[in-house]
């Protein structure tokens, strides 16, 4: 995706930048003069020439599996005047982007020009540097970058040695504030971490029939937007003409003084929530992993290679599938090595009649340890689950839920396993309305999946492309012999899927 998002981008492409990024663009810039003008369609226009939907995927807010919140509108503006409130097609035109309907949806977004007026409840508003490439200077200060060095880095671009403390007193520079923030946050000191990014905090507790979580505890919730926070609240105030603002989930509020002071503070009970949301986008961390060895140059994002080390060359390149990994499982009282490749878990130690009788067991109420409990971690993401499973089993179904179809088919040439189940029961078949079908489905009824197999819903592969409203695969899928007229848990048949799903996308 990045690679043919910046190809499309340089030939000014903005459409196929849309396509390649996963993006639906409903826009029509004649429409756009014609109702607000033609000076605000070349700012829409401009914004979108620049617009990098691969590097915004990365700021966008997600679910614990990964997923896009669902419903969640995105304004992209680059405008620096603030914007007119007003009902629709009086106020002031802007970009947004609208998140998927649910988390199971296919992971693409809409973008649409709307005017701020038609924007209801609660909203986020990005800035430049999560989703414009002109935005260089801006993403540099964004990561901790001052004018000769990075943060945790010496001037000459030696990384600090491990043990290296916070700079003390008031930082001298950029990427002095954000060591100052982030040590003060490694040591638990978050009152401190706020005042070093720029606010006061009030410590009051509210009565205790209002809540039992403490101030402090809200605070660390959001501990990772510390560096770009006061930035952000002070953005969008200027641009809403705001003095309040929330967090998303309601609990905590940053008030914006006339002179530019912030003071953050547990919300009232009764606050709503509505305008943009604060205390919402997570400072960007690859100037920290550069310096702990976790990333290499040369596999940052291009435009954020760009703003950090602008007279480098970078040798970029796509990533390439993990290459089989041994996990030691305490396996009575043995340590087993059990090997994960691709799609596929191997027990060396066991035999495929030996996991079979454990599992038998455990379905008459036996317990399930060692190997055994590992292969069904994997098949079913059951507890316990060591951690390392865990991850690729998740990272496995990512690649489906966020439709990588090459990388998809990369990690299953290297092993196939027809009992792998996420979540909620379904197989990868349960996902291939995500990824090109054409490509993918073969492979997987080559391997063993069943179109008859269900998830915890009764649902079988029929029904999730029903779910997503992909047509296309539904035939696919029916002429690979799936049944039309089987119903879930519900009730309900693929077509009654169907229907319903097509209703809630027009809501």
């Amino acid at each position: 995706m990045i690679a043919t998002v910046a190809a499309r981008r340089s030939a000014g492409d903005w459409r196929g930048v849309c396509a390649a990024g996963g993006v639906d663009a409903h826009i029509d810039l004649r429409d756009v003069a014609a109702r607000y003008g033609r000076d605000e369609a070349a700012r829409i226009e401009a914004d979108l020439i620049g617009f990098a939907p691969d590097l915004l995927r990365r700021y966008l807010p997600r679910m614990d599996n990964l997923a896009l919140v669902p419903q969640l509108p995105v304004v992209l503006s680059r405008r620096a005047t603030p914007v007119r409130m007003a009902p629709a097609g009086r106020g002031t035109p802007v970009l947004v982007a609208t998140l998927p309907h649910t988390e199971r949806a296919r992971q693409r977004l809409a973008l649409r020009v709307e005017d701020v007026g038609t924007l209801q409840r609660g909203w986020y508003d990005l800035p430049d540097w999560c989703w414009h490439a002109d935005a260089v200077t801006a993403r540099r200060w964004a990561c901790g970058v001052a004018p000769d060095r990075l943060a945790w880095h010496t001037a000459d671009g030696r990384p600090y040695p491990p043990g290296t403390p916070f700079p003390p007193g008031p930082p001298v520079d950029r990427a002095a504030e954000v060591e100052t923030i982030a040590g003060r946050l490694g040591v638990g000191h978050l009152v401190p971490a706020y005042e070093a990014a720029g606010f006061a905090v009030d410590l009051t507790d509210p009565p205790r029939w209002w809540s039992m979580w403490p101030v402090e505890l809200l605070l660390g919730r959001y501990a990772a937007t510390l560096p770009v926070l006061a930035a952000e609240v002070r953005r969008l105030a200027h641009r809403y003409g705001a003095t309040t603002l929330a967090s998303i989930d309601g609990t905590l509020t940053v008030d914006v003084a006339p002179d530019g002071g912030l003071t953050v503070r547990r919300a009232p009970r009764e606050y709503g929530r509505v305008g943009p949301y604060a205390f919402g986008l997570p400072a960007p961390a690859d100037v920290a992993l550069l310096r702990h060895g976790r990333l290499h140059p040369d596999e940052l994002h291009p435009l954020v290679h760009a703003a950090l080390l602008p007279d480098r060359v970078q040798s970029w390149r796509a990533p390439t599938p993990a290459a089989r990994r041994q996990i030691r499982i305490r396996c009575g009282p043995d340590w087993h090595l059990v090997e994960v490749s691709g799609g596929r878990i191997r027990t060396p130690h066991h035999s495929a009649e030996e996991l079979h009788r454990e599992f038998l067991l455990a379905g008459l109420g036996g317990p399930v340890a060692g190997c055994a409990a590992a292969v069904r971690a994997w098949r079913t993401g059951a507890t316990p689950v060591p951690k390392e499973i865990r991850r690729i089993r998740r990272d496995i179904f990512a690649l489906a839920l966020h439709g990588d179809t090459d990388g998809l088919l990369a990690v299953l040439s290297e092993g196939r396993d027809a009992g792998l189940r996420d979540g909620r029961g379904g197989t990868l078949l349960h996902w291939v309305s995500h990824v090109d079908h054409t490509r993918v489905l073969p492979v997987l009824l080559a391997a063993g999946l069943s179109l008859v197999d269900r998830d915890r819903d009764g649902g079988t592969p029929l029904h999730a492309a029903a779910a997503t409203i992909a047509v296309e695969v539904m035939t696919a899928l029916v002429e690979a012999g799936a049944d039309p007229e089987a119903v879930d848990g519900a009730g309900r048949t693929p077509a009654e899927v169907l229907a319903r799903a097509r209703r809630a996308a027009t809501r």
